[in-house]
């Protein structure tokens, strides 16, 4: 049984206090290791988006880790789809506009993936289960230049995987754009062609020179398409969708990718803090700003991903509610997005990620 960590903000409690409290009180003060690079993996926001981890908090996770002896460096990635995290330039002045600066967060900000988010190193899948056809993710380069890794996540709900919280944070936001490519994939993407009007409008949004017209409809060259799914979202006419189950499929992927990022860092190097606060039904790459459904809960520590995930959906089920839902709990933030937002955590839990199983210790 994993142990997780939790710092109620109901006790009244200052959250930065409480924040160093847990920090200290879950262990994760070992994860970095006196002279140790140390990575603080963050999702800084796109642009136009509110409910990402507020810059202080960052910070000061960059002075804990400074003040057990760590020289820390803040880190994400770039994204497949072209909004304003589309390269390594863009990240930055993003980040900037939503706060993150080497002076606002204490630390330099490191686009782990370069400059145009294909620099990374090839990581074997050893084992796959589930159906999974994953051989090999790209690692981000600069994750494996570290020597530990903190992943801080923002608890919310995500569109194609239900929930995004630790292993999602691993599996897409510590990858190349080939490894997120990869995963995206295995979703697959439909197409109707009675529904395309042939107005061009998905042809010249792919940045990848992916689809063409041909016969007055859209055709979809795999050899370089990248999955970004940008296609989809432009079409008026709704003629590309995501076919049935295909949110179950993602899932399996997003545990194998994570897996293979957890395989860089030795035992003991990596350490999950999870906000369940500002837990929105979309995830932090959107670019308008979500209402909460839920009362802010407080921080989960964890060593372990499946288990600092598990207990974010749990204690998400439980908090009081901020408007009325569709759907009753177990898993309210799978359901608002069509999906079993567990999947992921049961695809990694029997690659040996994790646990489901948990005790949950208050400080």
């Amino acid at each position: 049984m994993a142990e997780v960590y939790f710092f109620d903000y109901g006790k009244g409690t200052s959250i930065l206090p409480g924040l160093e409290k847990l920090f200290y009180s879950s262990g994760m003060a070992e994860v970095a290791a006196p002279g140790a690079r140390v990575a603080v993996k963050v999702h800084m926001g796109e642009r136009g988006n509110l409910t990402y981890l507020r810059p202080p908090i960052v910070r000061k996770v960059v002075e804990l880790v400074k003040a057990v002896g760590g020289v820390p460096f803040v880190a994400d990635t770039t994204v497949l789809y072209p909004q304003k995290r589309f390269t390594a330039r863009d990240c930055l002045e993003t980040a900037a506009y939503n706060g993150f600066t080497p002076e606002t967060v204490g630390a330099p900000i490191v686009i782990a993936d370069g400059e145009d988010g294909y620099q990374g190193v090839s990581v074997e899948v050893e084992r796959t289960v589930d159906g999974c056809r994953l051989r090999e993710v790209k690692v981000a380069s600069a994750f494996l230049e570290a020597d530990a890794m903190i992943v801080l996540s923002h608890a919310k709900g995500h569109l194609l995987s239900g929930f995004g919280g630790a292993l999602k944070n691993l599996a897409m936001g510590c990858t190349t754009k080939h490894g997120k490519a990869a995963q995206h994939a295995s979703h697959g993407l439909g197409f109707d062609g009675s529904k395309c009007d042939g107005c061009g409008k998905c042809v010249e949004a792919c940045v990848y020179a992916a689809l063409r017209l041909e016969g007055g409809k859209a055709v979809r060259d795999l050899e370089k398409c990248m999955h970004c799914c940008n296609c989809l979202f432009v079409c008026e006419k709704n003629a590309f969708y995501w076919p049935e189950g295909c949110r179950d499929v993602f899932q399996v992927y997003i545990a194998h990718a994570a897996y293979a990022v957890a395989k860089v860092f030795k035992k003991g190097r990596m350490g999950f803090l999870n906000f369940v606060q500002d837990v929105t039904s979309r995830c932090d790459c959107c670019t308008t700003a979500e209402k909460a459904v839920t009362q802010d809960v407080g921080i989960l520590a964890s060593s372990d991903p499946v288990a600092v995930d598990k207990a974010s959906v749990d204690l998400i089920d439980q908090a009081p509610k901020l408007a009325q839902l569709p759907h009753d709990p177990p898993d309210i933030l799978g359901k608002i997005n069509g999906t079993n937002s567990l999947i992921q955590l049961r695809t990694a839990q029997k690659l040996g990620l994790g646990s489901l199983k948990y005790e949950l210790t208050t400080i």
